[in-house]
């Protein structure tokens, strides 16, 4: 009798071990990151590197699994020089490329309470404008975007995150990210007026909130 009460006990503190480490982390997930848009592959013949900014935000279901969404912006990878036509007359435009993955990862165990592995992947987005900059004379908002062009691929990606507190609330990062995805439409700088399929090799380095 007394072997099985020691028998329960233990199962029950093991499983309340368990899951008090299962709720030892936070489901919401911020990031601000800045980097390199790298095109790769064939895409280098109309594309150029350029600065990027991400925002980004995960929902994290359990210790293991997180829901991502995020924005991110590169400026001047088609290497616009078009003069965009406004309402007060020719203006040298720019050109933005827009990235929006939609996916999730999973976070890999380790030992080391303040690091965090994760890879993971999903659905990308690809829309890219020709713009006239609002700083410029004569900024007509009727042509912030004057030709664009966009469409669906995926992505992949790898994180490595150290966390800066005990708490685990904030931390700086990098990522890796791979998209590929077809765009279509009208030309857009030095993008071709024909479907592309378009790879780009991301680096970004980040600092994230966690509550």
């Amino acid at each position: 009798m007394k072997r099985t009460k020691s028998v329960v006990f233990g199962f029950l503190l093991a499983s309340s071990i368990g899951l008090a480490q299962n709720t030892d982390f936070h489901h919401h997930n911020a990031v601000f990151g800045v980097g390199s848009a790298i095109p790769a592959g064939s895409t280098t013949n109309y594309l150029n590197t350029a600065p990027l900014i991400n925002f980004a935000y995960g929902y994290r279901f359990n210790r293991l699994f997180q829901a991502d969404a995020g924005v991110q912006m590169a400026f001047g990878a088609a290497n616009n020089r078009n003069a965009e036509v406004t309402d007060v007359g020719a203006i040298q435009g720019g050109d933005h490329e827009f990235m929006i993955p939609l996916g999730g990862r999973v976070y890999i165990p380790q030992p080391f309470k303040r690091l965090a592995f994760s890879a993971g992947g999903g659905t990308a987005y690809l829309h890219y404008s020709e713009t006239v900059s609002s700083g410029n004379v004569g900024y007509s908002v009727g042509c912030y975007s004057c030709t664009s062009r966009g469409g669906w691929g995926g992505y992949g990606l790898a994180n490595l995150s150290y966390y800066l507190d005990s708490n685990q609330m904030f931390h700086v990062g990098t990522t890796v990210q791979y998209i590929s995805a077809s765009t279509n439409g009208p030309a857009v700088g030095n993008v071709p007026a024909l479907k592309t399929t378009d790879h780009w090799a991301n680096v970004t380095f980040e600092f994230g909130l966690s509550f």
